[in-house]
């Protein structure tokens, strides 16, 4: 029978790349085990700790001949399922995803309906922004973001170029961004529908 350091650590070394907390082995061992285990691993050199409580067996890539690191965004995703806190990218992060933006940001910021936290991760920072549980919850992820990424362009500094970007990004949004948006302020449901006629007109000239 294997022992707990051997199955955590075969889980590992099966998910190259992959994150994981302590709370992904309690079905395996009590906490303070499973803490010892990947504290042990760690020091030997096995896994990789990424930040307090969550850990990463690194890709190696033979073509470079160096292991590869999860990303910020992946790290980011990881922290909020640990503390089961639901996020969204907001401020210049929100404007890169949407392609508003090709600048990578060196803090990487995300609305949260848990506590204020920030984190250090590959000279990056990684900052959790408390507000209210209606703004993300009430929208899928990638509207959030559209939301967001419209609120940090600002009301007046909205070009036209901005909105046909935004209008690609939000092809695959389910939600209709007239009739789902009612509750935000006006002028951010005026620029939703200036991105869903945009949107309609792509839509219908690539069917022609």
């Amino acid at each position: 029978m294997k022992t707990v350091t051997e199955r955590i650590e075969e889980i590992m070394n099966a998910n190259p790349g992959e994150i994981y907390s302590i709370n992904d082995f309690y079905y395996l061992a009590t906490k303070n085990t499973v803490k010892s285990v990947l504290y042990r691993l760690e020091k030997e050199g096995k896994i990789s700790r990424l930040i307090d409580g969550l850990y990463t067996k690194p890709k190696y890539s033979e073509i470079l001949k160096e292991c590869s690191y999860p990303s910020v965004d992946s790290l980011a995703e990881k922290i909020a399922d640990k503390y089961d806190w639901n996020i969204s990218a907001t401020g210049d992060l929100a404007l890169n995803y949407t392609g508003i933006s090709t600048q990578i940001p060196n803090e990487y910021i995300y609305i949260s309906d848990g506590p204020y936290r920030s984190y250090e991760y590959k000279n990056k920072t990684i900052s959790f922004k408390h507000t209210s549980n209606r703004n993300i919850t009430s929208y899928s992820g990638e509207l959030s973001i559209l939301i967001q990424a419209i609120k940090a362009l600002g009301k007046d500094n909205i070009s036209k170029s901005d909105l046909e970007k935004l209008a690609d990004f939000s092809k695959n949004i389910e939600e209709d961004l007239v009739k789902d948006t009612l509750k935000l302020p006006f002028w951010i449901q005026e620029v939703l529908r200036k991105i869903e006629v945009i949107k309609n007109e792509k839509i219908t000239q690539f069917t022609k």
